[in-house]
């Protein structure tokens, strides 16, 4: 069995293209990999991101920077339209995170992962504010989760606690960015890749009871 371990943010663009990609290859190995999902805060403290983006207008234009980079995968993507929707204003990482984490008690990875997509596609397709509890419980319901326990979960300590744990385990294997994957707590693979490429890393795994034969990985300690 490979074991991958997903670290991601639900802000991040970069991890809005790797999970898709991720995702695609991954189901073709059921029983041969799982995916544990790991939380990772791009933007951690909402004091922060205030100071850096004092005015709703400062921090909507900051987000519409960090949306354009979709435009390299989706050509026809169109950054401006979704801000303009008017909804996004301090959007920051803990809640949408959490959230994520009061799915996975109830669905486990699965669940987490069903959630953090559509959460992304809730922020990046239709310019929602994921930091809003009545986004956060739609979303809740859109995917099909009990509503009563996840309003008692997304906001409890368990669920912060459980992203701080996570954080805590990348900053440990030298992880400062996402995305990232680490697969049998060793092999770490930074930034989006192809399709191809992991489905190249998987099968090099499989094949060779774990260890990279064909495809050239590094250790998280040799990064």
């Amino acid at each position: 069995m490979i074991e991958i371990k997903f670290f991601h943010d639900v802000l991040c663009p970069y991890c809005f293209i790797a999970t898709r990609r991720l995702m695609n290859v991954v189901k073709d190995y059921k029983d041969q990999v799982i995916v544990r999902h790991k939380s990772f805060m791009m933007i951690s403290s909402l004091e922060d991101l205030k100071d850096i983006a004092p005015t709703i207008e400062e921090v909507r234009e900051l987000f519409k920077n960090e949306f354009s980079i979709l435009k390299k995968y989706i050509p026809d993507y169109d950054p401006e339209k979704v801000i303009n929707k008017g909804k996004i204003g301090y959007v920051w990482s803990l809640p949408p995170q959490m959230a994520c984490k009061a799915a996975e008690f109830q669905k486990g990875d699965e669940g987490h992962w069903e959630y953090y997509k559509r959460a992304q596609e809730k922020l990046f397709f239709e310019g929602e504010d994921i930091t809003s509890d009545d986004v956060l419980i739609e979303i809740a319901k859109e995917v099909g989760l009990d509503v009563e326990r996840f309003k008692e979960d997304f906001k409890s300590k368990k669920a912060k606690l459980a992203v701080i744990q996570d954080e805590e385990e990348a900053h440990a294997m030298g992880i400062h960015g996402v995305p990232a994957v680490l697969i049998n707590d060793k092999w770490l693979i930074r930034g989006v890749q192809t399709e191809d490429y992991y489905r190249q890393v998987i099968e090099d795994l499989i094949k060779n009871g774990g260890e990279p034969k064909n495809v050239n990985l590094k250790a998280y300690w040799e990064q």
